[in-house]
């Protein structure tokens, strides 16, 4: 099984954003975000700036402008990550940010794997619904 947190917030430049670490960065910069909540959020960053790759290919495209580009997903083995991901959640959503779990079996085509992640273009009939 495979898992993905996305997120949807309005940036600082009144621009539709998705995906939990934009979240965090914008959490951790606005000016209203609590002290404590902060500092969870900065050691939250490191520790996954440190615990987890960032994915060497986002597409299965040759092209310089490829149509399709890959979706990150947890495997389900990876479980400190996982529990990380929970203790980001629980400071995303005390600031109404809403954090939606998607699992699946199969996130789509493959385009990057290591031990905790894979980054999937995801099957034509299931781009509307992870993305």
């Amino acid at each position: 099984m495979y898992l993905r947190f996305t997120t949807e917030f309005i940036n600082e430049y009144n621009e539709a954003e998705t995906g939990v670490f934009q979240a965090l960065g914008y959490l951790r910069n606005n000016p209203s975000t609590q002290d404590g909540d902060v500092v969870k959020l900065k050691i939250l960053n490191k520790w996954f700036s440190s615990n987890l790759e960032k994915p060497t290919r986002f597409s299965n495209a040759t092209s310089k402008s490829p149509v399709s580009v890959s979706l990150s997903w947890f495997k389900d083995s990876a479980k400190e990550h996982l529990h990380k991901m929970s203790e980001l959640t629980e400071v995303l959503e005390k600031y109404d940010l809403v954090v939606e779990r998607l699992v699946t079996k199969n996130p789509g085509y493959i385009v990057y794997e290591d031990d905790y992640q894979v980054s999937a273009v995801p099957f034509r009939n299931d781009r509307n619904r992870v993305i």
